[in-house]
């Protein structure tokens, strides 16, 4: 045995890996001329793995260091284990083990995979010295895709009568991409480590076959199609993939370094204004997109060794009362003729007060409708240095200093009279903290953690948690004092697409259309004061006036969230029923007759109007389809296409964005739809 692996299953899978690593080489050499049209089709480029930062880390030498460690090898034994990567550590994420020489690129992170006890075990090597320097487990980490997981998914995957059926033989079709990190809210696959293999429908409908591999139970979870993109002509140089610059900039006061990593995004680090220490890092650890229809999504991650790579190269802005700092990553070499055409991107500006915006994009549209985008930015503050930090928020018509850690959710409801939500300061430096409104229809909303510097606390290299889980950061809020401490917040953004006028959160490939974004904001500010009486018993007057209700927001949901300043409801446009049904969504996850897609996560809406009025005893039809439009959660249908239906999962905001004419329109076509097919009835 050698760290729990059977060497003969070891062998098969090096075997297997190397030949695809062979083929691909050979395929790539000669298929450079072919066309754009074809290769968006295809998913062999994945396995060219010559964009990796530096010279690429050969797996046999760097087990061969493991395997020389004895605390790595007692912390191996008696798991079943299997290796994924070996990725080089930027200077920042270095400086837990500097002591044991780490700089610059010169120490890697080898991550295995134990499927005996769940999450990954980890170790830190100076490839200078050849030495094990650190390591650790995270049994909550559920790694990013990797060509090294392909032959074990594809094997499980092959193996399902229901893949077969659809593919046939498995190993003639191309993944159209890599495989992915994903979970679903209602299966195994929420907690498991799930992957999603995804291949172009051999019937040429033009949508895309899912395959969710559970990677720990040996099993394909479920299938399912979406649809894909149109066919576009444009492409863009290979040279811009993997296209990035580590760097430092100084000008209007600031100076700050940043470096690519390997799944974290762009790590800014040690950030000054006027000579004065700001924040330590900061980094986006992980992106989930969320999807109604799956129920589930994606844990992308960014950087030179991850799902959504690097793209372009990064570009500083003169802003002319400051600069930005930006970078696209991108799913595919061929945009925009990709699959979902994921297509992030990770901004910073830095101006001349001293004021700093961080900020994110996405610039695709994803794998199905209606998704939300939910980006995870940890940024380490270390105003003058990285202790005695005070941190307070507002809440209650007053500041108040926050004596341990804490998860903040709404962020951006009821901020101070200046619209600020959290304040940090040290000494005489002080910074005020909101989330700006991007949203149109005033659902600004986010989550925000704040936490106690630990470095073993995402400080170095990080994978992603669970699905729709939060964690990380979420398990580290353990009751730790935060106040005159070293502050690390984690700034969770949640950005819910529409699909329907007006065009916000509605991104498409090229142009860039109506992007998501969200930005946190930090401004400096003068001392902190309590508000006074006189505002006081202006907020209270302003409080007790009448203004618009809105319902409580569940968290995985398309739908409007009170905020200090709503804006009214757009109402959904169209005089017919079928314009009215697509531009609400319902699509999304039903089949209604012609509309819409079977197998989503909703009920099959084909023949409603036949059943509608046996749901709910004493309750017609109509009646019953009105309410479900009015009041989603007062009937839970009991089958929904992947199970039991879930509540929470369809908007509760039609009411405020459909005249009491349009939801007529709707109620009297469902109530239409009563003819029962015969293989049914």
């Amino acid at each position: 045995m050698i760290f729990g692996i059977k060497l003969g299953k070891l062998t098969s899978t090096v075997l297997i890996y190397g030949l695809l690593l062979a083929a691909a080489s050979i395929w790539f050499q000669d298929r450079q001329s072919h066309s754009v049209l074809e290769a968006s089709a295809k998913g062999k480029m994945l396995y060219d793995l010559s964009f990796m930062a530096g010279s690429p880390l050969q797996q046999a030498p760097i087990e061969a260091v493991v395997s020389a460690d004895p605390q790595l090898r007692a912390l191996l034994a008696g798991s079943e284990v299997a290796y994924l990567s070996a990725v080089r550590l930027s200077r920042g994420e270095s400086r837990q083990w500097q002591d044991a020489g780490c700089r610059q690129n010169n120490c890697a992170q080898v991550t295995y995979y134990d499927y005996t006890n769940g999450g990954t075990i980890n170790a830190v090597i100076n490839l200078d010295a050849n030495q094990a320097v650190g390591s650790w487990t995270d049994r909550l980490a559920r790694p990013g895709g990797s060509t090294a997981i392909l032959p074990k998914a594809m094997a499980i995957a092959s193996a399902d009568p229901g893949v077969r059926a659809v593919l046939g033989d498995i190993g003639e079709p191309d993944p159209a991409m890599i495989p992915m990190s994903a979970w679903l809210m209602d299966d195994q696959c929420r907690q498991d480590w799930c992957v999603d293999l995804t291949y172009m429908d051999p019937a040429k409908s033009g949508r895309v076959f899912h395959i969710f591999v559970n990677m720990q139970e040996n099993r394909v979870a479920r299938t399912f199609f979406t649809r894909t993109r149109p066919e576009r002509s444009k492409s863009d140089p290979l040279s811009r993939r993997q296209a990035y610059d580590d760097g430092c900039h100084q000008q209007f006061g600031w100076e700050v370094c940043w470096e690519m990593t390997a799944h974290d995004g762009l790590n800014f680090r040690d950030a000054s204004f006027q000579g004065q220490l700001i924040f330590s890092t900061a980094k986006i650890t992980q992106i989930e997109a969320w999807y109604p229809s799956w129920p589930g999504g994606y844990r992308d991650e960014i950087g030179f060794s991850a799902s959504v790579p690097p793209f372009g190269g990064t570009e500083i802005l003169d802003l002319g009362d400051g600069f930005q700092v930006s970078q696209l990553f991108t799913e595919f070499t061929y945009w925009p003729n990709c699959i979902c055409c994921y297509r992030y991107e990770q901004i910073i500006r830095f101006y001349d007060d001293g004021a700093m915006e961080f900020e994110f994009i996405s610039h695709g549209p994803g794998c199905d409708d209606v998704p939300i985008y939910r980006p995870f930015w940890r940024i380490d503050v270390s105003l003058d240095g990285p202790q005695d930090d005070q941190v307070w928020m507002w809440q209650d018509n007053g500041w108040v200093e926050l004596q341990e850690e804490v998860e903040l959710h709404p962020f951006v409801d009821n901020p101070s009279p200046e619209g600020h939500k959290l304040a940090t300061f040290q000494g005489d430096l002080h910074y005020r903290w909101q989330m700006l409104s991007t949203d149109p229809l005033g659902r600004d909303e986010s989550r925000l953690f704040v936490l106690s510097f630990k470095p073993e606390e995402g400080d170095g290299p990080l994978a992603t948690g669970p699905g729709d889980t939060y964690q990380p950061p979420r398990q580290w809020v353990d009751g730790d004092p935060v106040s005159g401490g070293d502050i690390v917040l984690w700034y969770v953004p949640i950005l819910k697409q529409l699909n329907g006028g007006p065009w916000w959160c509605m991104p498409d490939p090229e142009p860039a259309f109506s992007p998501c974004n969200a930005i946190l904001r930090a401004v400096p500010a003068g001392e902190l004061r309590q508000p006074s009486a006189e505002l006081l018993a202006q907020l209270e007057e302003a409080e007790a006036a009448p203004t618009a209700t809105s319902q409580p927001t569940p968290e995985n949901q398309s739908t409007a969230a009170p905020t200090a300043t709503p804006e009214p409801p757009q109402m959904l446009l169209g005089d017919d029923a079928q314009t009215l049904i697509r531009a609400a969504g319902c699509s999304a996850c039903h089949l209604i007759g012609d509309i819409g897609e079977a197998h989503k996560v909703g009920p099959d809406l084909s023949y409603i109007g036949a059943t509608a009025g046996d749901r709910i005893p004493g309750v017609t039809a109509e009646a019953y389809l009105r309410q479900s439009i009015m009041e989603p959660n007062a009937f839970i249908a009991p089958d929904c296409p992947n199970g039991p239906c879930m509540p929470n999962i369809m908007p509760r905001d039609y009411p405020s964005r459909m005249s009491e004419d349009q939801i007529s329109l709707i109620v009297a076509f469902l109530a239409s739809l009563d003819e029962v097919p015969a293989e049914i009835s």
